[in-house]
């Protein structure tokens, strides 16, 4: 059970997103809640102040005034108008950790909004209700938070019970009755970064076991066609103590077997080199990305922020800057990774120590892995050609709202990156297992032995030419789950 008190992990929404773990709401997290909501109530009852969001309009209708008596239908308006985001529903998965993400932060007792909407929030995860929330056009998540916000209120289609259903016909069943929102909450629940902090929280949990299985992968090909694996030595890394780089060479270096490394002195290609500094440093940038999600888990991220001795402060802690431009350059430093990965590919067919031209058993009549290749170039392009969304912005609201992260934008991307990274890494992988079963004797310890063992026993390859696409997105699927490290341990 995860309780939500305003502090969350990676973990934490991995396990909710994609396990379905429970979620409550804290006991010390509502009291303070009610703090809070009492100072909103005050504003209301006394209506001296204008506060925005609260009495006033929304963006360049900041001050136009609404009455009392409308308050509450203001923030069932701005739920409405605001769900424009538009495509293909998002992954369970990555709605799931968004409203986790937005009642946690809510439950922090800043947004002076009551108990009851975080316990909506708890009881739709809870009954695994999950909003249809498309992702296309959303800069800021403003425009994919109103989708998932409408259940609350027992309106629009959700994904329950495998079926596509009205949210209201699902909440009935689950015996779960619409929220109706009071003054702030609607705005509340819009604002901020949840969705491209779910994102980023996904797509880091598949990074870090990704990047464990890249190191295994380079291993592997260096076993096969390097000369020089003084490149992973201590010294050669002490000497640049960058953290990443050892821990990438340290991987890479336990792997090895002593029989590996024909001409000591004979410089590798820079595909095989730079292992350690390559994927050191997307190591690095990953550690830096965590940190940041892991922030942005424990913030606030809301406008305006209520505290207890009455104040209401205008701010920009909605603003995804941070993890649009933490998500971009993650994605820049994979598809670099890929880069590599595919050089190590072209080495791999076209090496002196190749068994056969192409990795076929009948070179000629047989065209072995010579067009997955071209697979992996279309990839890496495909990845380069994902541009970082980070340094771009709109000016929109009359103008009111004239500066965008594009967060949303950029936690997307790096999902379509990450997924082709594993693509090309896979075709590296089969390659270099079809190298390894046409060599008599390969150079490989025991813990890459039982690596080819295992992709072949799961990824069958036959003789002769077979279709290689649905292999490669096999393997690649089961390099983001752990697939390697359970064959040779925690890289």
């Amino acid at each position: 059970m995860i309780e939500l008190n305003g502090s969350l992990s990676i973990e934490d929404v991995v396990a909710v997103a994609r396990d379905g773990e429970r979620v409550t709401l804290a006991s010390n997290a509502a009291a303070k809640m009610h703090d809070t909501r009492d100072v909103v109530a005050s504003v209301i009852e006394t209506n001296e102040q204008q506060v925005y969001g609260l009495n006033t309009g929304f963006g360049k209708l900041q001050d136009i005034d609404v009455s009392r008596d409308n308050l509450e239908a203001l923030q069932e308006n701005i739920v409405r108008s605001h769900a424009t985001a538009v495509g293909d529903p998002a992954p369970m998965s990555v709605v799931r950790a968004a409203m986790l993400s937005r009642a946690n932060t809510l439950a922090a007792g800043r947004s002076g909004v009551r108990p009851a909407l975080v316990n909506q929030f708890v009881a739709l995860l809870n009954a695994d209700i999950h909003p249809l929330v498309p992702l296309g056009g959303s800069t800021d998540d403003l425009g994919a938070n109103a989708h998932f916000a409408r259940t609350l209120l027992g309106e629009g289609r959700v994904k329950y019970q495998d079926e596509e259903v009205d949210a209201a016909d699902a909440l009935a069943d689950a015996g779960i009755e619409p929220l109706s929102l009071a003054p702030k909450e609607g705005l509340s629940t819009l604002s901020g970064t949840p969705v491209m902090t779910g994102l980023l929280a996904i797509a880091l949990n598949d990074i870090q076991t990704l990047l464990a299985a890249t190191d295994a992968i380079a291993a592997l090909t260096f076993s096969l066609v390097g000369n020089c694996p003084e490149t992973f030595d201590e010294r050669v890394l002490a000497a640049r103590p960058q953290q990443g780089h050892q821990t990438a060479a340290r991987n890479v270096r336990r792997l090895l077997s002593d029989d590996v490394g024909i001409e000591p002195m004979e410089q590798d290609p820079l595909s095989l080199r730079l292992v350690p500094q390559l994927h050191g440093t997307t190591r690095m940038q990953a550690e830096h990305a965590s940190e940041v999600v892991e922030t942005e888990l424990d913030s606030v991220t809301d406008n305006p922020l209520v505290y207890p001795d009455g104040s209401l402060v205008s701010c920009g802690n909605f603003n995804g800057q941070p993890l649009a431009e933490s998500a971009d350059q993650l994605a820049r430093s994979l598809t670099k990774l890929a880069e590599a990965s595919e050089q190590r590919t072209h080495k791999l067919l076209h090496d002196d120590a190749v068994p056969a031209p192409f990795l076929a058993d009948d070179p000629g009549l047989e065209s072995g892995l010579m067009i997955a290749h071209y697979t992996a170039t279309g990839l890496v392009t495909e990845s380069r050609l994902i541009d970082g969304a980070s340094d771009h912005s709109v000016v929109v609201s009359g103008g009111q709202e004239d500066i965008h992260s594009m967060g949303t934008i950029s936690a997307r991307n790096l999902h379509r990156v990450v997924e082709r990274v594993s693509l090309v890494f896979a075709i590296e992988l089969l390659a270099a297992v079809q190298f390894a079963s046409l060599d008599d004797n390969p150079p490989l310890s025991d813990a890459l032995t039982d690596l080819v063992d295992a992709v072949t026993e799961t990824v069958p390859f036959p003789d002769g030419d077979v279709p290689l696409h649905d292999k490669t997105e096999t393997l690649a699927g089961l390099l983001r789950e752990g697939f390697v490290d359970d064959i040779i341990g925690d890289a």
